[in-house]
């Protein structure tokens, strides 16, 4: 097959009323989201400091009203959160908790941060799991307001001192049946034994503990610094059109939490199924040394699900890549497939596993197996995504058709099972490019299975459309593998977590 350079016509998002748009912001604006309530008023559940509290209703008040920017392409305004989803968002909250300050700083004077971290989900998650048991409160969201000091002080590289080894030997021996002399200390050390098992960033150990207590309620945490429209590094504040980027990417996620789709790819094929695998290594812990693996399944409607596999020791350390055991690759495989019956009454025609990794012989014949067993008409395929800074394009300065450098959407076909895809680069409806430098493109191979080049360069660019995380123009990774990094270390902050398949929605 001779190369073949194209450019790829940038994928549409079908909105309210059948209408379909290029940009996300457009299309809510126009035509409002494609799934809608009908009238319906938010139930929020609201937990924070006295101050935290106050900001949150403050930053409501301004989403509730039109957010004017000074750079309407890149960054449009935004209208306001009624106006675009047709949803109350009342700026008081349905439940309000206060914390104590003061128990707060004492939390965050712990000195060990594993210690620290676990009490400071303990403060917020206390409250959540009394008012679950209380039936007669009915939420649909819980928006956690975070201090910056927690957020500095209760994550991976946040000060701490180390426990003794003898201490450590103490604690541990709890996990063995041995008891304490002391009951107060028997306590204490059976709640530090619970804190040694869990990862100590507090945003993936906040969600995976609520997984683990099985409290289907979405959550946003989000810090007092957003709330007030400021940065959390430099502390200044945004100025209007990033005003506008924040209200659209928080309305936008809120939004999807809430259950319902913003958007969808207008063109999708139909009977298309995605999945895009996820290792993370434990580095804590019980299973310190192993990893745990999952799976993100991506429908042709833009929906996802999330599916934990085993915890192995995946890790081929002569390739140092992680590849998952025959048995393994069924098992997790075959959640995916019956999940997507349930929801579809058939299985899919077409299913792509996405990867950073070749497939071994291994977990492929686990993956074949499992497929010919339940659905002799689904084709597998097996992808391989990797970012690539190997091969560059350069504009022809000389050329009337390319002085605004690279476009997103150029693909460059190498062969019939390889290309390269620029997911970022210039951007004609926004006139400016979406990567500060001369982008890289993603390689693309078709390493499992056969599938047109072509066609799978274009599924890949649609699946950049998909981030409900941010309301952006296009993203430069799939969504199937976008998220894979967060999805491990929420999977991976608690040492166990069962074996529950969950909407995307409760891990972003």
């Amino acid at each position: 097959m001779n190369q073949k350079l194209m450019y790829l016509q940038e994928p549409k998002l079908s909105f309210g009323y059948g209408q379909s748009l290029e940009d996300p912001r457009d299309g809510l604006t126009l035509f409002g989201p494609y799934e809608t309530f009908g009238p319906y008023t938010m139930q929020v559940g609201v937990i924070g400091t006295q101050e935290g509290a106050a900001l949150y209703e403050q930053f409501v008040n301004a989403m509730n009203k039109p957010i004017r920017s000074d750079e309407e392409r890149s960054r449009p305004s935004f209208p306001g959160f009624q106006s675009v989803f047709g949803v109350v968002w009342p700026n008081k909250p349905a439940y309000t908790h206060l914390l104590d300050s003061q128990t707060i700083g004492k939390v965050l004077r712990i000195p060990n941060v594993r210690m620290r971290t676990y009490e400071a989900v303990n403060t917020y998650l206390r409250e959540i799991v009394k008012i679950h048991e209380r039936e007669e409160v009915k939420l649909d969201i819980w928006i956690l307001v975070v201090p910056k000091e927690i957020w500095l002080r209760c994550r991976t590289n946040a000060p701490s001192t180390s426990l003794s080894n003898s201490h450590i030997m103490e604690v541990a021996s709890l996990k063995g049946g041995q008891t304490m002399m002391f009951s107060d200390l028997q306590a204490q050390y059976e709640e530090e034994a619970k804190a040694l098992d869990l990862d100590w960033d507090f945003h993936d150990q906040m969600k995976a503990r609520l997984l683990q207590k099985k409290i289907d309620i979405p959550i946003q945490i989000i810090l007092e610094h957003t709330l007030k429209f400021k940065d959390k590094y430099r502390e200044w504040t945004y100025e209007d059109r990033m005003k506008a980027h924040l209200a659209w990417t928080q309305s936008v996620t809120m939004y999807y939490k809430l259950g319902k789709l913003p958007w969808k790819l207008a063109n999708i094929r139909k009977g298309v199924c995605y999945i895009g695998l996820v290792f993370k290594r434990y580095d804590w812990g019980s299973h310190q040394g192993y990893a745990c693996s999952a799976a993100q399944m991506f429908l042709d409607s833009g929906d996802g699900t999330v599916f934990r596999g085993n915890i192995g020791n995946w890790l081929d350390k002569k390739e140092k890549e992680y590849h998952l055991s025959y048995e393994s690759a069924r098992a997790l495989l075959s959640l995916a497939m019956e999940s997507y019956a349930q929801r579809n009454n058939c299985y899919p025609q077409e299913l792509f596993i996405h990867g950073r990794a070749d497939f071994n012989d291994e977990e492929w014949n686990g993956f074949s197996d499992i497929v010919r067993q339940v659905s002799s008409s689904t084709r597998l395929v097996g992808v391989v995504i990797k970012e690539s800074g190997k091969l560059k394009l350069f504009r022809n300065v000389e050329a009337e058709l390319c002085e605004y450098g690279n476009l997103r959407g150029l693909a460059l076909s190498t062969s019939e099972t390889e290309g390269y895809l620029w997911t970022r680069g210039f951007v004609p409806r926004l006139n400016t490019s979406t990567s500060l430098e001369v982008p890289n493109p993603l390689r693309i191979r078709t390493t499992r299975g056969e599938a047109n080049i072509e066609q799978v360069l274009k599924d890949i660019l649609c699946l950049t459309k998909l981030n409900y995380n941010a309301c952006i123009y296009g993203d430069g990774l799939p969504v199937t593998l976008r998220f894979s990094d967060r999805i491990g270390d929420i999977l991976t902050a608690v040492d166990t977590l069962g074996d529950r398949v969950l909407p995307f929605k409760y891990y972003i």
